[in-house]
């Protein structure tokens, strides 16, 4: 039997599972008392003294069954129809059929969701036994019997209270990363239509300089030129991490030169090392191999984010990149590349924040140094994507070591070879 509610705001559906029916009265009694009842209560209190029990402030819908199958129906038919319920009073002596606690386990297979109370007057299974065979939840209590209508009222009150601060927090979170996928994919069509146009004129600004100009042109082409490149690297991060937030980032498996590679990210920052007075070297270990096979586009990527970010923050001293091999097995290696400075340092409290999208240090970081803060993020999500991590030591005022480990294959002649061996 079917006790509607008039006001549909919030879920305040409860579920009554007891083979006594009089135990169905009680809850209605209780939770949705009548004007009948209401009256009632009032003249004992008149004749006999005390006070009339209060009207529950919250309207419940009742429904109720006598056997844990015919429970698991309705839930299955609530959750179809997009009605679930909120609570559920469980008896747990329910002959011929199911008792609580295999009713319980039937109906949070359907939906994990509901609260649960477990109505009992007897000791059948102690709170240990019942949390081994149901697990500790906090969808979960026990309710004496016989029970007081301030204890089912309160309940009732409380767990449909719980249960509706929960959807309302999943809505909440759903909301949240449909309007994050739905920023990705502005942030990449937006960020590809304007690399477009941007190597247009970076192109026709390297044509430009290729003509006869005299120096004040000369000077302001290159200047065109810089800031052009310059806004189409930031362009190109954040497309970058649109499409790997979005999970379109896919990674090349070619055969590539990592000591080639290494000696063309070095000569990128050669002069800008130098300018400062910075000394740039890389130590690479004696048993690399000639080739490996990886991404070597996304692995340069990740060397000219940790080498510039080196460079940008250090005023003066040296920046070394060591090029380890963390780990060596049949057809694959660890590598582990690590840049170490001895610039401005970071500060402990917020190197965890590092590697976030859009996070610097602080926000004078920004303005002192410029950037978009994607870089670091931009390396940990690579790194993931090739099996691997990222990570930082510093001390403030003394420098840093980035490290940043990737997975790579062994070209199939070399893995034969030392599967041979």
């Amino acid at each position: 039997m079917t006790t509607k509610r008039a006001d549909h705001s919030e879920n305040r559906r409860l579920l009554i599972i007891d083979d006594n029916v009089q135990i169905h009265e009680d809850f209605r009694k209780i939770l949705q008392p009548g004007n009948d009842t209401q009256r009632l209560d009032e003249a004992r209190a008149a004749v006999f003294g005390g006070s009339p029990r209060l009207k529950p402030p919250m309207e419940f819908e009742l429904e109720c069954v006598d056997q844990g199958q015919a429970a698991l129906a309705l839930i299955q038919k609530a959750r179809q129809e997009n009605r679930p319920y909120a609570v559920a009073f469980v008896d747990m002596r329910m002959p011929p059929g199911w008792d609580g606690l295999e009713t319980i386990e039937h109906f949070w297979a359907v939906d994990p969701d509901i609260q649960t109370v477990i109505c009992t007057a007897y000791t059948d299974h102690s709170w240990e036994d019942i949390i081994h065979r149901l697990g500790h939840d906090d969808r979960l209590l026990i309710l004496q019997k016989p029970f007081s209508s301030v204890e089912v009222s309160q309940l009732a009150m409380s767990l449909t209270t719980k249960w509706n601060l929960a959807r309302q927090a999943r809505q909440r979170l759903e909301a949240a990363e449909a309007a994050n996928a739905a920023k990705s994919a502005f942030l990449a069509n937006v960020s590809h239509e304007i690399r477009t146009p941007m190597n247009g004129i970076i192109g026709m600004s390297e044509l430009l300089l290729q003509t006869a100009l005299n120096d004040k042109q000369r000077r302001y082409t290159e200047i065109l030129n810089k800031s052009g490149t310059a806004l189409l690297q930031v362009i190109n991060d954040i497309l970058d991490i649109s499409k790997i937030e979005a999970g379109k980032l896919k990674l090349e498996s070619i055969a590539f030169d990592l000591r080639q590679l290494v000696n063309d990210v070095l000569d990128l920052f050669l002069g800008p090392a130098q300018t400062k007075g910075l000394k740039l070297a890389a130590i690479l270990p004696d048993t690399l191999l000639p080739e490996y096979e990886g991404d070597p586009v996304r692995i340069r990527q990740i060397l000219t984010n940790l080498i510039g970010n080196a460079v940008k923050f250090t005023a003066q001293g040296h920046i070394t990149l060591y090029v380890t091999v963390a780990e060596n097995i049949a057809g694959e290696t660890m590598l582990c590349l690590k840049v170490q400075d001895t610039g401005i340092g970071i500060d402990p409290m917020i190197q965890s924040q590092l590697f976030r999208p859009f996070t610097q240090a602080d926000g004078s970081s920004t303005r002192k140094y410029g950037g978009t803060g994607l870089g670091l993020a931009i390396v940990k999500q690579l790194a993931n994507l090739m099996s691997g991590t990222v990570g930082v030591d510093s001390v403030l005022g003394q420098g840093s070591t980035f490290w940043c480990t990737m997975r790579v294959r062994k070209p199939v002649a070399q893995s034969l070879r030392a599967k041979a061996s």
